[in-house]
């Protein structure tokens, strides 16, 4: 099944609004677990570098945010290959990350260095994934935007999932996303100006 075609802040805003906690829902009868994230009609995602700390701070947000997704790649370097990795009770091998491996992939969620991005990130999006890219490799590229949702998402207003066409997104390191988060908002009601 295809996934639909929503633009990447509405897929955003759409899984920020569920709340920080666990969507677990257990009954005292049942053992069963239900997730609201693992949904037939949602994007595929594939996370590179999963076995760093961003990789496994990317599972855990999507987890902890009950982020939609129909299928998940976890992807690695070839010395990480192999590996089993839990996930949301189920177990995954961790997969080498090939030229192929964003093949099927709606959403690629990059932090493997940016070595890797700037071979792979390319690959992926003419392949048709969207990729989002936490290595410093497409920051300063005017091609690519640089996004925080909060601060900037119509750089992204441009780019839909599900319509096999590709795209890249960079952030900015994290302390810049801190510092904007504040700035932005002081910014918007009393403009800041650069030093004369």
């Amino acid at each position: 099944m295809k996934a639909p075609v929503l633009s990447h802040y509405q897929l955003l805003v759409t899984a920020t609004r569920f709340p920080r906690t666990n969507l677990r829902s257990r009954t005292a009868t049942s053992t069963s677990t239900f997730r609201m994230s693992l949904q037939e009609n949602a994007p595929s995602i594939a996370v590179v570098g999963v076995t760093g700390a961003v990789g496994r701070e990317f599972l855990s947000v999507l987890s902890d945010r009950g982020f939609p997704y129909r299928s998940i790649k976890m992807l690695t370097s070839k010395r990480s290959a192999g590996k089993h990795l839990t996930f949301e009770d189920n177990e995954y091998d961790v997969e080498e990350l090939t030229a192929d491996g964003s093949s099927g992939v709606d959403i690629a969620l990059f932090s493997a260095g940016g070595s890797i991005s700037k071979k792979f990130g390319p690959i992926a999006v003419d392949r048709g994934s969207n990729v989002v890219d936490n290595s410093s490799a497409f920051r300063m590229d005017e091609d690519v935007p640089l996004v925080i949702p909060e601060v900037n998402p119509d750089a992204m207003e441009h780019i839909r999932l599900g319509n096999g066409k590709g795209a890249l997104i960079a952030n900015p390191n994290c302390s810049t996303i801190i510092c904007l988060m504040a700035a932005t908002p002081l910014h918007r009601r009393a403009k800041v100006r650069l030093g004369s």
